[in-house]
């Protein structure tokens, strides 16, 4: 009913300001969603850039966006007019119907074409998406993080399955065997071997973005997997590389680098 209501209002005032002092909030879309207790986190971002975001679920406007729906990131600062509304929509507004938060940064997220759920939330200053130190998903990809050791193994089974087949899909069995076959350098102890594939939903873009799987096994036993690494590329010239078995991020590259 307050959805309703709140829907109904702003289009017909949200604050008075005239057309010059319009602030456009950015544009992102849900990518990862965690709910554990009271806490829930969301993951949204766009090509650019990538946010964590947290609500307590009992606050009035704690809410799970939808996938594939664009959604207005709203923060102190702006001033934006939803479709069909004569007036201006602050966070402040959102505020008042919504929870405020006492602590840390407020952002609202409200739905670009004006219908469905809206909400206030805490963003976490520490940034989130790509460069977060520890993630539990990334689109396809399913890391390892706080797993038990037998869900670990089915885990990667299912991780290492996923990419040999589209891998092979995409590239032809013959190229994809060459790539898998282990390399042992003179004098090291272990040995590494790469796939690599095109998957769709990777950092939450639906283009196919390229995914990079790097296993490195012990020189004597190439079942005795000593590092599992995956490079992904979610925009040009940018390339996160992660522990599949923890989730942790391990580098960055950015273009400039």
């Amino acid at each position: 009913m307050k959805i309703v209501l709140l829907a109904g209002l702003m289009l017909l005032s949200a604050t008075a300001a005239s057309a010059e002092n319009a602030v456009r909030p950015e544009v992102v879309r849900l990518e990862n969603v965690l709910v554990e207790g009271e806490m829930r986190t969301v993951y949204v971002g766009n090509a650019n850039n990538h946010y964590l975001i947290y609500c307590n679920t009992k606050a009035e406007g704690c809410f799970t966006p939808e996938e594939d729906k664009n959604y207005f990131l709203f923060t102190e600062s702006t001033r934006w007019k939803l479709p069909g509304a004569k007036d201006f929509l602050t966070l402040a507004y959102l505020q008042e119907f919504f929870s405020k938060y006492n602590q840390g940064e407020n952002v609202a997220l409200v739905p670009e074409d004006n219908k469905g759920d809206r909400g206030v939330f805490i963003r976490d200053p520490t940034g989130g998406g790509y460069e977060r130190d520890t993630v539990i998903s990334d689109g396809p990809i399913v890391y390892g993080t706080g797993m038990s050791d037998a869900d670990l193994k089915r885990a990667w089974q299912a991780f290492f399955t996923q990419m040999l087949k589209i891998a092979m899909q995409q590239q032809g069995k013959d190229v994809v065997l060459s790539k898998l076959a282990r390399r042992c350098m003179p004098g090291e102890e272990f040995c590494t071997a790469a796939l690599d594939a095109n998957l769709v939903g990777v950092a939450g873009l639906q283009e196919p973005r390229k995914v990079v799987l790097m296993v490195s096994s012990d020189v004597h036993d190439d079942k005795k997997h000593l590092a599992r690494l995956v490079c992904t590329y979610p925009s040009k010239g940018t390339v996160i590389c992660r522990d599949w078995s923890t989730g942790k991020l391990v580098s960055v590259k950015h273009p400039e680098q």
